[in-house]
């Protein structure tokens, strides 16, 4: 006869795994973290509005996230920019072709144009420039950067939207168009920026990223916390690794791309069109082996970064290592990559409406006594729908005291700056949420505690004590 087995209860903490994802999210809430992420987001930024201002405008002006601009759009633009030159700009300050009738006017150079001539304006003729320019805003170009920005804040806002309202069908779309979708119509739109991006943006990411993960891996293993100059010490030391991590699987697409754009050249010319479409089957191998590679990657990406960190490992060693634990608890990783998900739109939700709430209320409260000041123009502003702020009037023009111009501009700093602390909370919570799923997946898979972490000095995947460098 076996014996009987009395189970007096189950520490569900020790048994579950999953719970330590959602809690994760409240250690992004640490200042030190904040600002660290924050920072993070500033470099992020940088690196596209540096490109932005090297390339200028290359995406149609409704955007990534609408259809393909046609001829007819592009007429409707030159036609706009040519008839507000004619009714803005004296003759000889018009571009050439705006007196013409039909033909290609530039947006850029009428824009030019008017921002230059309203610098010598004053009083109404300057609101009416002023005009001119606003309804020429909706008919510019936007830069790479500045679009694919803006569709990702699009696309996360309807994903937190989608996850209060529990449509799990809504999230799910909008996810896929943050991860394919998105980055898809950006390489059609300009894949010269996509490169830069993957590998400046990326290797920036990898190196800061790491520095997060570290500050949330000791969290997570309960050690004493790690300051943000500890960690960035920490990830200084093994500079390439963490940098490399995000590039490596892009290592696949060196492959594939140079084979489709041969066969892609040989399409073109009649006779070697039919030994394009022979061998095309070989590129569409490499293609499935890139996808085979890719799409747990688009998973894993984050949480090689935190792999990095806890392991010791370099950029190529943490691909793998993350790549084999989805494939080894494919449902287990697609689990806790929705209960990271499901924590980080929750806390978005809740920064913005603790900022919306913050800038409205503070701005209800000026505006009492304001009457038509500077801190009339307070508030407005939305962290997680931008396309929904009401914008203060441009500097001059309407608003001509000098004094109130420097006003307006130090609300708008203010204003900015708490946005810029909650989207780094934002920012800060996916790389926390991302280093619980790599530790909770390796839990999982290899049955390793979360508090075993790689410390400097020791072989990259060996078992260490419990003390964590801080300063």
């Amino acid at each position: 006869m076996t014996d009987r087995v009395v189970v007096d209860r189950i520490d569900f903490r020790e048994a579950l795994v999953f719970p330590h994802i959602i809690r994760s999210v409240v250690g992004a809430l640490q200042p030190t973290r904040i600002f660290m992420a924050t920072f993070v987001l500033l470099c992020m930024v940088m690196v596209g509005r540096g490109y932005d201002a090297l390339r200028g405008p290359t995406v149609q002006p409704s955007g990534l996230l609408s259809a393909s601009r046609t001829a007819v759009d592009q007429a409707m633009a030159s036609d706009v920019a040519r008839r507000l030159a004619r009714q803005s700009l004296p003759l000889e300050r018009r571009p050439p072709g705006a007196d013409a009738y039909g033909g290609k006017i530039d947006v850029e150079e009428v824009r030019s144009a008017l921002l230059a001539y309203r610098g010598e304006l004053e009083g109404r003729d300057r609101d009416a420039v002023q005009q001119a320019l606003t309804r020429l805003e909706a008919y510019r170009g936007k830069g790479s950067f500045d679009a694919f920005s803006s569709a990702i804040g699009i696309r996360f806002n309807g994903l937190v939207e989608a996850v209060m309202s529990m449509e799990p069908r809504q999230a799910a779309v909008c996810l896929g168009d943050l991860i394919f979708t998105i980055p898809a119509a950006m390489w059609r739109e300009d894949w010269l920026f996509c490169l830069w991006y993957l590998i400046i943006g990326g290797m920036t990411l990898g190196v800061l990223g790491a520095a997060l993960s570290r500050m949330a891996a000791a969290h997570l293993a309960g050690k004493k916390a790690v300051a943000p100059l500890a960690a960035l010490d920490f990830v200084l030391e093994r500079t390439s690794n963490h940098a490399l991590v995000p590039l490596w699987p892009g290592v696949s697409l060196l492959v594939l791309l140079p084979i489709t754009a041969i066969l892609g050249w040989m399409g073109r010319v009649p006779g070697l069109d039919m030994v394009a479409g022979a061998l095309y089957g070989l590129a569409l191998f490499f293609g499935t082996i890139a996808a085979i590679v890719l799409i747990p990657w688009m998973i894993a990406m984050p949480m090689a970064i935190a792999a990095s960190v806890c392991e010791g490992c370099d950029g190529l060693e943490a691909a793998q290592r993350c790549g084999a634990l989805v494939y080894r608890k494919p449902i287990h990783a697609l689990f806790y990559a929705v209960c990271g998900v499901v924590a980080v739109c929750l806390l978005a939700f809740v920064v913005d409406l603790m900022v919306t709430t913050a800038l409205d209320l503070t701005a209800g409260f000026a505006s009492l006594t304001a009457g038509q000041g500077a801190l009339s123009f307070a508030g407005g502003t939305k962290l997680l729908a931008p396309e929904l702020a009401t914008n203060a009037p441009a500097i001059g023009g309407s608003i001509s005291d000098s004094t109130k111009a420097i006003s307006v501009g130090l609300v708008e700093f203010w204003q900015g700056l708490l946005q810029w602390l909650a989207a780094g909370t934002v920012v800060g919570a996916i790389f926390t949420v991302a280093t619980a799923c790599y530790l909770a997946l390796r839990r999982t898979c290899d049955d390793q505690p979360f508090d075993d972490l790689w410390e400097p000095g020791s072989p990259a995947g060996t078992r260490v004590g419990d003390s964590v460098t801080t300063s």
